[in-house]
């Protein structure tokens, strides 16, 4: 039985949980649709190697910060005093300098691609002369981020998500227009990378001008900086292993896979990117928010704030999982021309392991209670498995061997987060029952749409692609 005291907090988190879930929902939606809308029309008029180049230099750019993060915002989610004026000014100093660090790093970066670019495998995207310039314009991005706002971290704390969707699609919507309008009028790779750079501007300028949130000027207090650098050692390291857990095999299949097959790799993982950015988005803007304040108020409202939302992530992942493991390549041909036709079973494989990241959920309380070293260690272990079996993977069986070794790698880390749902006293039948039923219901359900579309729509469900 409840007591009254957990009961009462938890039920009030719970409806501003709510609140922010909806907003998140339809902000991710609306993102994803106008992602999708752009990547509809910017297929029609680039080649597939543009995507390829893009995908390769957004993936080392990113690489680069996560190699730099040093967890300020999630200092400022996290710790008590993470909206006092002293803290928040001490943080903006942090993030200022890291921007500037960043920049002088992706442009010496930028420059020994230039040299490296003679001795890359030829046809690969690392060869391709436009790349290393294109990765020097990213260091405009890492100023620029080094400027926002720290109301968007407050705005996090707070769960002020309408004000944090208005931001993020104000910003997505600048990028988008000059992407198009540069693509349709130049029909060149750049036109994707201004557009990034305009949306990380927008993003930047309407941190300042749209998010309320204490007062604050940039100072520097040591107390406030040995918190922040206590609490985001770990997560630099987590964030490093992170990345290379999941997003290093595009950084080895740019240096192995033809620039063209790379290109429509990508088109697969941005098709499955609204999912995983979906749930990204609720991790970082409501999911270690909601159990950071569940756990300021009990241990006992967080195990049921976590319990719960664990349910309804394994319950949605898995059927989408399901579903696009056996159906998913419907999507592809519907919506995308011949050339790249070879994502669908590349999309289709890969949502499989849509699966894996329903720990994630589980990784965002590792954060809330202070011990990011088990995501670390987790990470880990799926960074070992890809450096040494997708080069492997590639040489038994080409592009299918090295995408079964991605797969396979997501779910290796699955022992520690187990180990940890155990100690923590996590871990119930009830929860885990939830997925391998969603899953198997996905699967279902895609076989029966599989077997209505193979008889009924075959021709009508490619209008999209014959536009």
């Amino acid at each position: 039985m409840v007591s009254s005291s957990v009961a009462v907090p938890t039920s009030r988190l719970g409806r501003r949980v709510l609140t922010a879930g909806a907003w998140l929902l339809g902000s991710n939606l609306a993102s994803q649709t106008l992602r999708l809308i752009s990547s509809l029309v910017l297929t029609r008029l680039l080649l597939p190697e543009a995507f390829g180049l893009v995908a390769a230099v957004q993936t080392l750019y990113f690489a680069l910060v996560m190699f730099s993060d040093l967890g300020v915002w999630q200092s400022v989610v996290n710790s008590p005093h993470g909206n006092t004026s002293r803290f928040l000014g001490t943080a903006m100093t942090v993030q200022l300098a890291r921007g500037v660090l960043l920049a002088a790093v992706v442009l010496a970066t930028a420059m020994g691609l230039q040299v490296f670019a003679t001795h890359a495998e030829p046809g690969t995207v690392y060869a391709d002369p436009r790349f290393a310039a294109m990765v020097g314009a990213f260091a405009l991005c890492a100023l620029l981020q080094g400027a926002e706002s720290m109301h968007l971290a407050t705005a996090q704390r707070e769960l002020q998500t309408k004000l944090l969707t208005r931001l993020e699609l104000l910003s997505q919507l600048s990028g988008t227009l000059v992407t198009l309008g540069l693509a349709w009028t130049t029909r060149s790779v750049w036109s994707l990378v201004i557009g990034t750079l305009v949306a990380t501007l927008a993003r930047t300028v309407f941190s300042h001008t749209l998010l309320p949130g204490p007062a604050y000027r940039l100072c520097w207090d040591k107390n406030c900086a040995g918190e922040i650098v206590g609490f985001g050692k770990w997560i630099f390291l987590s964030s490093i292993i992170g990345f290379a857990a999941a997003h290093g095999e595009k950084l080895i299949l740019g240096g192995t896979l033809p620039t063209a097959a790379f290109g429509t790799f990508s088109i697969a993982a941005l098709l499955l990117g609204a999912i995983s950015g979906l749930v990204g988005n609720l991790n970082a803007h409501l999911v270690f928010p909601s159990l950071s304040e569940a756990l300021r108020a009990s241990d006992a409202v967080a195990r049921q704030v976590y319990t719960r939302m664990q349910q309804v992530a394994d319950a949605i992942l898995g059927l989408i999982a399901g579903g696009t493991f056996v159906a998913g390549g419907w999507v592809v041909h519907g919506l995308y021309d011949s050339r790249y036709a070879g994502a669908a079973w590349m999309l289709q494989l890969l949502g499989l392991g849509l699966l894996a990241i329903r720990y994630q959920v589980l990784e965002q309380m590792m954060f809330a209670r202070g011990k990011p070293a088990w995501v670390t260690l987790s990470n880990a272990m799926r960074a070992t498995s890809l450096v040494i079996f997708v080069p492997l993977g590639y040489a038994w069986a080409g592009e299918r061997g090295a995408l079964l070794a991605v797969v396979a790698s997501q779910f290796v880390g699955w022992p520690v987060s187990i180990a940890f749902k155990i100690r923590a006293r996590l871990m119930s039948w009830q929860s885990e029952v939830v997925w391998p039923l969603s899953l198997a219901s996905g699967m279902a359900g895609g076989w029966l749409l599989d077997q209505f579309l193979l008889k009924w729509g075959p021709h009508a469900f490619h209008v999209f692609a014959a536009q």
